[in-house]
C-alpha cells in the first residue's frame, strides 16, 4: 500500500450501546466502498467485524475490530466496539488513541447505557466526536424529538448537521444543512441551520462580529469552524440515517472526510521518568513513537498486537524498542486488519492503526519507540474489574493446562485477570461482569481444550477473641522407650484490631527449657492457623507463655508443639470467640433518581452509609461501609436496580464482627462438616 499524507489519514471508533447497528454500518461502508461483494447481515453471522463464533452464535460484537479501508484518497481506520457494559474495557482500550468516535445512537431509544458509556469516555480523553442517528426509518421515529433528547443529554453543543427528508417509512434521504439544499424542508430546517450557524460563531470573536455585522457566515467560514468546533469538543453534530437502507453514510463519512481532525491536529505528550512532561512532535519524519492498545490471539489471524502510530514511521522488517519493559524487538511484518483479513503493508506513519506478529516482549499500553528514549506515553487506564469468580478445574488434566490458558486469555482482555486468594485458597477470575467471564470459559474451553466450573468465592473470615484466660496445655505419651512429654501454661488476651499474633515469653527459673520456648511460639501459630470455632485464622491475640514444665529424657520439639496446639484449642474455646469478617468501602456513582433505590440496598445488605457528593452530569456517589459476604454478586444487582447506569468501586478497608445469627450458621456449618468428615 502506497505512503500516504497523514493529513489524508482518519481513525474513528464506531461506538454506542448494543444493537444500535455499529457492525452494520461499518460493514455498510465497506462494502459501498468495494471492498466486499456483498452485503452481510448479523442473522446470518457473515459480518466483517463479527467472525467470532461466540459473536455469530449471540449475535452481538464482543471483542474491538480494526477495519481499514481507502475512500476518496484517504486513508480511513474504523474501529468497532462491543457496545454492552461487560465490555466497556475494549472502548476504555481505544478511545485514548483515536483522533474521533462516531456515538451511533438509535433513534427509537436514543439515550442508553451505552450511549452514555461512550460520552462519559469521549469527555475524558477530550476525543472530537459526531451522533449518528440510526433507524430512522422505523415506526414513531422523530429526528427532532431525538436531537432534543442527545441536546438534553449531553449539552447544547450536540446541533443536527444532517438532518432527514421525510421520517419513519416515508424516510427517502437526508440533507447536509451546509452543504445540500434544504429549502424544501421548510423552516425547521433552516431554524436548524442557524442553530449550527450560531454555534460555529460562538467559537471566536472574530466569527461573532462578522456574524453579527452580516446575519451569516460564508462557505469557508461554516467549514472551518465546524472544524475546529470539533476537534475541540465545542461542537458535536448530530447526522440522520438509516443503515438499512443505505441513508446518511455518504454524509457521515463526509464529516469523518472534512470534518474530523486528521493525527497532525494530534497533541502527543509524553513524561520522562522524573516526571516531566515531553511535547512529541508529530510528522512522519520524526523518530517513531506508537504505543499498543490490544493483543489479539485467535484462530484466524493467530498472535497480533494491535498498537497506534503517533509520530514518525515504522517499516517493516526493522526494529523497534519497547521503552516499558526495556527491550529491543524485531518489527517482523506490518498489517493492516479489515476484520479477520490482514493486509501487509511496507510501513505505518501517522495516525494509522497496524498490527504486528510474534511479539514477545510487548504488551497491552506499552509505549514502543525507535530507539531507547526517556519518555513514555500516558498509561491507558481500564474500567477496575469488580466482579469475581472462583474457578475449579474438571479434571486434573485440565489442572495441568488451566494456567497457561487463563494467562493466555488474560493478554487478550487486560480487563480479565486471575490469582490465587492466599486467604481462601481459592483460585480467583476478576472481570468486568458475568457475561464477559461466562464468554471468556467458553472461549478457553473452545480454544485451550480446558474445562472448568465457576462458582461464588469464599470469604475470608477470621476468628478472634473477646476475653483474656489461662489454659493448660499438657501432651503426655509413654511408647515404651523414651516417652513425649511437653506442659505449658498460656495466657490468651485479645490483641488491638488489625495488629495480629503476638508472642510473649514469660517464663523465669527455666520451668521451660530455652530450646522449647521457639516451638511452643510455633505450636501455637500453626494451631491458630487452622482456626478453632469454624475453620478460619484467629486472629489478633497475644499468646503469653507464663509457666510449665518439662521432662529431662521424654520432652522434645514436638511435644512442646503439641502441648501449645493443645492449650490453644481449649482456650480459644473458653475466651469468649468470635467470627470477622471483611468490610468492603464501596462508592457507587448513579444518576440522581436512583439513589434512594441504592442506599436502601446498601442498608439491606448490613452496609453503613457513609455519605453522598455529587460528580456532575446528574450523577451521585454513595460511599457506604458493607460486609463483602453482600457484595459479591452485586453487580447484576447494581445493573437492574439502575438500569444499568450505575458503576461501583470497592476496596477492603476493615474486619468487624460477624452478627450472631450470621456467625451461629457459619459454625454450625463448619461442626457439621468436619463430624461428616470424621465419619
Amino acid at each position: 500500500m502506497a505512503t500516504i499524507d497523514p493529513g489524508k489519514v482518519r481513525n474513528v471508533g464506531i461506538v454506542g450501546h448494543g444493537g444500535v447497528g455499529k457492525t452494520m454500518l461499518i460493514e455498510r461502508i465497506l462494502h459501498d466502498a468495494g471492498l466486499t461483494g456483498r452485503l452481510g447481515t448479523i442473522d446470518d453471522g457473515n459480518t466483517v467485524c463479527d467472525y467470532l463464533e461466540d459473536e455469530v452464535e449471540r449475535k452481538h460484537s464482543i471483542v474491538m475490530k480494526l477495519a481499514n479501508l481507502e475512500y476518496n484518497g484517504m486513508r480511513i481506520h474504523l474501529v468497532d466496539h462491543p457496545g454492552y457494559s461487560d465490555f466497556i474495557g475494549e472502548m476504555a482500550a481505544s478511545i485514548p488513541l483515536l483522533d474521533g468516535l462516531v456515538i451511533v445512537v438509535d433513534a427509537t431509544s436514543p439515550v442508553q447505557v451505552g450511549t452514555d458509556n461512550a460520552w462519559s469516555l469521549a469527555e475524558k480523553f477530550n476525543v472530537p466526536r459526531a451522533l449518528f442517528v440510526n433507524k430512522l426509518d422505523r415506526e414513531h421515529t422523530n429526528f427532532h424529538e431525538v436531537a432534543e433528547a442527545l441536546r438534553k443529554a449531553y449539552g447544547k453543543q450536540c446541533a443536527p448537521l444532517v438532518v432527514p427528508v421525510g421520517e419513519a417509512q416515508n424516510l427517502t434521504g437526508v440533507v447536509n444543512l451546509f452543504s445540500g439544499d434544504a429549502t424544501s424542508l421548510g423552516d425547521d430546517a433552516e431554524m436548524m441551520r442557524m442553530e449550527m450557524v450560531e454555534a460555529i460563531a460562538e467559537l471566536s470573536d472574530e466569527l461573532t462580529e462578522k456574524f453579527l455585522e452580516n446575519g451569516e457566515l460564508s462557505a469557508e467560514e461554516l467549514n472551518r469552524g465546524l472544524y475546529d468546533g470539533i476537534k475541540h469538543g465545542k461542537i458535536v453534530p448530530i447526522l440522520a440515517g438509516s443503515v438499512e437502507k443505505a441513508i446518511g453514510i455518504k454524509e457521515l463519512m463526509g464529516v469523518i472526510e472534512g470534518s474530523f481532525p486528521s493525527p497532525m491536529d494530534r497533541h502527543v505528550v509524553g513524561k520522562t521518568r522524573k516526571g516531566e512532561d515531553v511535547e512529541i512532535k508529530v510528522s512522519p519524519d520524526a523518530p517513531f513513537v506508537g504505543q499498543v492498545f490490544r493483543s489479539v490471539v485467535d484462530p484466524f489471524v493467530g498472535h497480533l498486537t494491535l498498537f497506534r502510530v503517533l509520530t514518525g514511521t515504522l517499516r517493516s522488517d526493522s526494529e523497534f524498542y519497547n521503552v516499558t519493559t526495556d527491550t529491543k524487538e524485531r518489527t517482523g511484518k506490518l498489517y493492516m486488519l479489515v476484520g479477520k483479513d490482514q493486509k501487509q503493508v511496507a510501513e505505518l506513519g501517522p495516525g494509522d492503526l497496524g498490527a504486528m506478529t510474534k511479539l514477545k516482549n510487548t504488551h497491552f499500553g506499552d509505549t514502543i519507540a525507535a530507539s531507547a528514549i526517556d519518555m513514555q506515553l500516558p498509561k491507558i487506564e481500564l474500567p477496575a474489574s469488580m466482579v469475581k469468580l472462583a474457578i475449579v478445574p474438571k479434571s486434573r488434566a485440565d489442572e495441568d493446562k488451566i494456567g497457561e490458558a487463563l494467562n493466555r486469555l488474560a493478554e487478550e482482555d487486560p480487563t480479565f485477570t486471575h490469582y490465587r486468594d492466599n486467604e481462601t485458597k481459592d483460585h480467583i477470575i476478576r472481570g468486568m461482569g458475568d457475561l464477559q467471564l461466562e464468554i471468556l470459559m467458553n472461549r478457553m474451553k473452545r480454544k485451550f481444550k480446558v474445562e472448568a466450573d465457576t462458582n461464588t468465592p469464599k470469604v475470608a473470615f477470621k476468628e478472634t477473641i473477646r476475653a483474656t484466660v489461662e489454659m493448660q496445655g499438657k501432651h503426655k505419651k509413654q511408647t515404651g522407650g523414651h516417652g513425649q512429654y511437653g506442659d505449658v501454661h498460656l495466657r490468651l488476651a485479645p490483641n488491638e484490631r488489625g495488629a495480629g499474633y503476638e508472642f510473649i515469653d514469660s517464663i523465669v527459673g527455666g520451668v521451660v527449657p530455652k530450646q522449647y520456648i521457639p516451638h511452643v511460639d510455633k505450636g501455637s501459630q500453626e494451631a491458630l492457623l487452622r482456626g478453632v470455632i469454624s475453620g478460619h485464622p484467629v486472629v489478633d491475640i497475644k499468646v503469653e507463655l507464663f509457666f510449665g514444665s518439662y521432662h529431662n529424657v521424654d520432652s522434645s520439639e514436638l511435644a512442646f508443639k503439641i502441648a501449645a496446639s493443645l492449650a490453644i484449642q481449649k482456650g480459644v474455646k473458653e475466651a469468649r470467640p468470635c467470627l470477622l469478617e471483611p468490610i468492603m468501602e464501596i462508592a457507587v456513582t448513579v444518576p440522581e433518581e436512583y439513589m434512594g433505590d441504592i442506599t436502601g440496598g446498601l442498608i439491606s445488605r448490613r452496609g453503613r452509609i457513609l455519605g453522598m457528593e455529587s460528580v456532575g452530569g446528574g450523577k451521585q456517589c454513595i460511599r457506604a461501609h458493607v460486609p463483602e459476604a453482600e457484595v459479591l454478586r452485586y453487580s447484576t444487582d447494581l445493573r437492574s436496580t439502575s438500569g444499568g447506569r450505575g458503576i461501583y468501586a470497592l476496596k477492603f478497608s476493615h474486619y468487624d464482627e460477624v452478627p450472631e445469627l450470621t456467625a451461629r450458621a457459619i459454625i454450625e456449618a463448619y461442626e457439621k462438616a468436619r463430624s461428616e468428615g470424621e465419619a
